[in-house]
């Protein structure tokens, strides 16, 4: 059931980002380091929600890891 609740919230999530990406179709001005590109807004957006989500998969990575390494010292 818990599995179907996520499914449910990140297809509502996808369509929200999709529909505020397509209605901002403007460029902006990225700063990286020494350089700054004009890229356009869709884009900044969707590389940010792909950023946060490898960041929330890394740290779910991390407390299953550690969550699972804990319960092998336990049970021994």
């Amino acid at each position: 059931m818990k599995v179907q609740w996520q499914v449910i919230v990140g297809i509502i999530i996808a369509i929200l980002i999709l529909v505020f990406g397509t209605t901002n179709m403007g460029t902006v001005d990225v700063k990286l380091l020494f350089w700054t590109v004009q890229w356009p807004l869709i884009i900044v957006i969707l590389g940010s929600v792909v950023a946060g989500m490898i960041m929330l998969l890394c740290f779910n990575y991390y407390t299953a890891r550690k969550k699972k390494k804990g319960t092998k010292v336990q049970a021994k």
